[in-house]
């Protein structure tokens, strides 16, 4: 069914500065990565963060994103569990701290870092915080080595390959899909999830119809045996990325009909027009899913 068509104290430095989805420092000291078996060489890691794909190949492995910095000896150590061979390349889905973070220290040990252009763009000229504070960049070590343009490329070691596409002004302008075509897997970034409403980061480009479009794609290119690991939450199913992209179009299409009655950003939030989508998706004390319609009101042209 696939085809090739394809924030927090400065301590922790620019890897949680440029990630909007934890409202304060976890504990990492507390933090336990838990293992999830896909098939075929696949490995669900989840963290701390954004969730992380390993796929073990006969002489290296491939890693889907990174969490934070500070989990990097409890990443290690969860894929030493899993294979004793070396990461030998990092996939970026987008350039948020909580799936970056780790990204300098796997780079200091030689790993290729593997995002879109527009991915490493944002890592070196981050957007103002959200007080306000400039954006600290990316350092060097962090950085992808390896960036492509255009519609997506294709990273192979022996026994795995991935399939990246790049989906367009989604969660952020620089998102990538990965695809383990031989696992029947889809690693989807932050593009569809199920852990509460989606952030769509509209100061980088993000939009409504973006994130539509990626689960739309997403769904085209799955069938009822694929695991989609989703940027935060539990393994999906396409049944799973339907529900949300009913959510999705649900909500896009309310606010943008009360948008287009002259309803100003306010209006709408204040009168409460996602209530009944709110049961499953806003989960309380997350700051960003509650802001959920003020994003989609804004990236709605």
């Amino acid at each position: 069914m696939h085809t090739r068509a394809i924030l927090m104290t400065c301590v922790f430095g620019a890897a949680l500065a440029a990630s909007p989805a934890i409202a304060q420092a976890p504990d990492f000291s507390k933090a336990q990565i838990k293992a999830t078996d896909l098939g075929h060489g696949i490995t669900e890691l989840e963290g701390v963060g954004g969730n992380m794909t390993v796929a073990v190949g006969t002489d290296g492995i491939i890693l889907v994103d990174t969490e934070f910095a500070p989990l990097h000896d409890k990443i290690k150590a969860a894929i030493a569990a899993i294979s004793p061979l070396p990461v030998k390349y990092v996939l970026n889905t987008h350039y948020h701290g909580d799936h970056t973070g780790g990204d300098e220290a796997f780079g200091k040990e030689g790993v290729t870092i593997v995002a879109t252009a527009n991915l490493a763009n944002r890592l070196a000229n981050p957007p103002p915080g959200a007080n306000g504070q400039p954006g600290k960049p990316a350092p060097k070590a962090g950085m992808p080595t390896q960036t492509y343009t255009g519609q997506g490329t294709e990273v192979k070691i022996p026994g795995q390959t991935a399939e990246l596409v790049h989906l367009e002004n989604a969660h952020t302008d620089g998102d990538t899909v990965v695809f383990f075509n031989a696992a029947n897997v889809i690693s989807t970034g932050d593009i569809v999830g199920n852990a509460a409403y989606p952030n769509i980061d509209v100061a980088v480009g993000g939009s409504i119809d973006g994130m539509i479009a990626g689960a739309n794609f997403v769904i085209a290119h799955s069938d009822d045996e694929t695991k989609i690991v989703p940027g935060h939450g539990t393994i999906m199913t396409k049944k799973d990325a339907i529900a949300y992209r009913t959510m999705l179009v649900t909500a896009r299409t309310r606010i943008a009909k009360a948008k287009a009655k002259g309803m100003t950003e306010q209006q709408v939030v204040d009168a409460h027009l996602l209530a009944d989508l709110d049961k499953k998706w806003a989960v309380p004390g997350n700051a960003l899913a509650a802001r959920f319609p003020n994003n989609v009101y804004r990236s709605i042209k």
